[in-house]
């Protein structure tokens, strides 16, 4: 028996984990008691409804990005939220399909990743600061993936301050 196509989808694996910075994809006991530590990071309070709606385990700071926080389920995926102090069109990076979008009263830009099954959705937060929602999951097609996401990036919007109207005076 050949050992190729186990040691693709290790490699697969591999990859998908670095390039969402995920620590759910390979958390040590340290890093789980970090990760708790670390639980209650403004990024984790985002993801902590969501990880609940979705059925996703218990969120975890992110080893790669303090700012970031982590939740994973085999169904949903591995979901990373981010806050980044910076206005939207500075924080959009990335490559793949982009589209912009509404959520609510706020603007978003969405990438279908490049790579199958990667999704990331950058949402305005005001106060030049964007949430980047990225969704992995390698059981799905990318469209399903940023339909997922989608959802989920829905739910962090109707959290967010209702962005002011702009108003005309004369």
């Amino acid at each position: 028996m050949s050992r190729q196509p186990a040691r693709r989808a290790w490699t697969a694996a591999a990859l998908v984990c670095t390039c969402l910075g995920l620590v759910s994809c390979g958390a040590s006991p340290d890093s789980a008691v970090r990760a708790s530590d670390a639980a209650d990071t403004p990024a984790c309070k985002v993801l902590r409804p969501l990880a609940v709606e979705f059925g996703l385990g218990e969120p975890s700071a992110s080893q790669m990005s303090g700012e970031g926080c982590t939740a994973h389920s085999h169904d949903f995926g591995t979901l990373t939220v981010l806050l980044r102090d910076r206005p939207l069109e500075d924080t959009v990076t990335g490559q793949g399909e982009r589209s912009t979008m509404r959520f609510g009263d706020h603007d978003a830009v969405m990438l279908m990743g490049s790579l199958d099954g990667v999704c990331k959705i950058f949402l305005d937060a005001g106060e030049k600061s964007t949430v980047e929602l990225r969704l992995g999951r390698t059981t799905a097609m990318t469209p399903q993936v940023c339909t997922s996401l989608k959802k989920a990036t829905a739910k962090v919007a109707d959290g967010l301050t209702p962005r002011p109207s702009a108003s005309v005076s004369g």
